[in-house]
């Protein structure tokens, strides 16, 4: 096994630790074939939870339930009880207010097209109420410097945010998610589409982020888990197969399909 598969962080003892969010018994369909199979998990605050798995498994479609957007997908349902802080956001009638809380930044970096870097920053912000514009500067600024991004584009605010790099523009959308103020973030596979040197950066970020905010990533990439993650779950056909501390999934897994997986049996 890759060596690198060895170096995740040593987390608190399970005494020490906060719950933030739950999934229990989280079923998910897309019309008539279903997605999620009972998926039960506990998500603590101020960690980093990843959730890895073969293609197809169900990594991306839980991860969007955390937040509702499941239910934006024509023909997509889903049924069991998510906890934000005790209360169940499947109840909740403003889905928008707890999108604020629930930030999420997507496979592919999505800067809105026609705006500019200060202005994609700023969106979200504007959404939720009047802002002085001194006061949005300062949020913009804060932003930028909280995604590690700060520096490069200080120059560029009134340029396109499509054309930066692509990790420049995984940064702008982690720096947009920032805005809000959210909790909790969900990192639906944020380095898929990058570079390496771009995904060195990211993970970087996950672990100043972490200090102040609740994580969730989805990651195809095993390595990435265990560089960034606390705990990880192991997703399979759509049921959650095994979730543990980091370190002990990759190198003293309970179950023989969740070794399988990580030693490259299939996947």
């Amino acid at each position: 096994m890759d060596d690198t598969l060895l170096k995740a962080p040593d987390p608190v003892s399970c005494s020490d630790l906060s719950e933030r969010m739950s999934a229990h018994k989280v079923n998910a369909w897309f019309y008539e074939k279903q997605a999620l199979h009972g998926i039960s998990m506990k998500i603590y605050d101020k960690k980093v939870s990843a959730i890895i798995g073969p293609s197809g498994c169900g990594k991306s479609t839980f991860i969007r339930c955390l937040n509702r957007m499941h239910e934006t997908v024509p023909g997509a349902t889903m049924k069991g009880s998510i906890f934000l802080d005790g209360k169940d956001i499947l109840s909740k009638k403003d889905v928008a207010s707890l999108r604020r809380v629930v930030g999420m930044v997507f496979q592919k970096p999505t800067p809105f097209p026609t705006m500019t870097v200060y202005d994609n920053v700023a969106a979200g912000i504007k959404l939720f109420g009047r802002i002085s514009e001194q006061k949005l500067d300062r949020v913009v600024e804060q932003s930028l410097r909280r995604a590690a991004l700060w520096e490069e584009v200080k120059d560029l605010l009134d340029k396109p945010g499509m054309g930066l790099s692509g990790g420049q523009q995984q940064r702008l959308c982690i720096a947009r998610a920032l805005a809000i103020e959210p909790e909790v973030i969900l990192l639906d596979e944020p380095c898929s589409a990058l570079d390496p040197i771009s995904t060195a950066k990211i993970e970087e970020l996950i672990h100043e982020l972490k200090r102040n905010y609740t994580i969730v990533i989805v990651t195809h990439n095993m390595q990435q888990a265990a560089r960034v993650a606390d705990y990880t779950g192991f997703f399979l056909l759509g049921e959650m197969i095994e979730f543990d501390v980091t370190s002990k999934i990759f190198t003293n897994p309970r179950d023989k399909r969740t070794e399988d997986y990580i030693t490259g049996r299939f996947g």
